[in-house]
């Protein structure tokens, strides 16, 4: 019986020496490591341990705490010093354990994920259930994923910064391009989006016309005859991407290949001549791509956009053709089967003015009718009240007058 009692009381003597030495080791290792390694160690087997750089004094918690330049909390060191507020969730910040957990003592909840934070986030239950389009984590109940239960240096009780907490899960937007949209930039994720559940694709806050119409209200000027219909339709996304792309103005694609998504006419296949600006797919140059005062989303009536290429003739003209300033009348703006960009053959062309019999009635016509209007008459402009060029002249401009 005694050797009985000796053998257990060695026994209890080596256990404690056992856990006396695994203490002494813990404490040997924790104070060896990093801060960070070390709060990720004690986390895994105690609940509430505070964040690298922060503390687990509620009283510190509730107000500014000292921080210096290398982020080492409480320091009393004469180092340069930065405030930092934590933002403390209040049931631990009274220390109410058990509005989350079954008692003061457990770590278990007090209900399923998620159905607990909706015990007392009542408004944020109510428009999650009602919420057509449900983000991911709260829809499975993880508000941990983006929320610290106790306390965080972040605003919201968020585990990291805006932007960085998003990119946790979602690919970077920005890695996409380099022409970056402004508010994903600045991080400004929640500009657009709601982080909980909307009604709108995407969780955006609005649909997209009034997602973008937000910091881009001039894009339909009042005064607007036109509109574009993807414009007035509000699919801004038909063309632009929303976060960031390789083309200038956040296009999906070139100027050229937007536009041909929907106008696949223009140029046409069998076109055999083709205005330039078209050709190099330079649609800008002529059109507004959201809304327009002119008919056509041109940015100014004509002549005055051809001349924006082309050289004035008006200016120094003696004499002028009648429809000179209407040059749809006899071009077309994109391509033509004629040359020139010919509304139609030249013949038929001018005959929608002048009649055939007006025509044959001028003694200079005969034996003309077969040659081309434009080899004796300038089409614009000229010296000669009729138009003639100055190498027909002589006996043949007397005798047209």
């Amino acid at each position: 019986m005694f050797r009985h009692a000796s053998i257990t009381g060695s026994r209890r003597r080596t256990l404690r020496a056992g856990v006396l030495a695994a203490l002494i080791c813990l404490g040997l290792a924790l104070a060896g490591c990093r801060s960070e390694t070390r709060q990720q160690w004690l986390a895994t087997f105690f609940d509430g341990v505070p964040q690298p750089g922060a503390t687990n004094s509620l009283a510190a918690a509730r107000g500014p705490l000292v921080t210096n330049v290398v982020g080492q909390v409480g320091s009393r060191t004469n180092a340069a010093r930065t405030l930092v507020k934590l933002d403390v969730h209040p049931p631990y910040a009274k220390q109410d354990c058990t509005a989350c957990h079954e008692s003061a003592f457990s770590q278990k909840m007090r209900g399923k994920p998620g159905e607990v934070c909706f015990n007392c986030h009542t408004e944020l239950h109510t428009n999650f259930v009602a919420g057509k389009v449900k983000h991911q984590p709260v829809q499975e109940g993880d508000c941990k994923s983006c929320h610290n239960p106790h306390q965080s240096v972040n605003a919201k009780l968020l585990v990291k910064p805006g932007p960085s907490l998003c990119l946790t899960c979602h690919d970077d937007p920005l890695a996409a391009g380099k022409i970056k949209h402004q508010a994903v930039e600045a991080g400004a994720c929640l500009d657009c989006h709601t982080p909980h559940a909307g009604n709108f694709k995407g969780l955006l806050k609005k649909n997209v016309k009034d997602t973008c119409a937000d910091c881009h209200e001039d894009i339909v000027p009042k005064k607007a005859k036109a509109v574009h219909q993807p414009v007035g339709d509000g699919d801004c996304l038909e063309c632009h991407t929303p976060h960031a792309g390789k083309f200038k103005g956040l296009l999906k694609k070139s100027v050229k290949d937007t536009c041909a998504g929907c106008h696949d006419d223009i140029p046409a296949k069998n076109a055999k001549d083709v205005h330039q600006p078209v050709g190099d797919g330079d649609c800008l140059a002529c059109h507004n791509p959201h809304a327009s005062d002119k008919k056509a989303l041109v940015k100014k009536s004509t002549p005055a956009l051809c001349w924006d290429c082309h050289d004035n003739f008006l200016t120094k003209a003696k004499f002028r053709h009648d429809v000179v300033e209407d040059c749809g009348a006899c071009h077309r703006a994109h391509q033509s089967a004629e040359p020139n960009l010919l509304a139609r053959n030249i013949f038929k062309l001018c005959g929608d003015c002048h009649e055939d019999k007006d025509l044959k009635a001028v003694k200079a016509h005969a034996g003309a009718a077969d040659k081309s209007c434009v080899a004796c008459h300038d089409p614009h402009v000229g010296n000669d009240k009729f138009l003639l060029k100055p190498k027909v002249g002589g006996k043949e401009a007397g005798a047209a007058k």
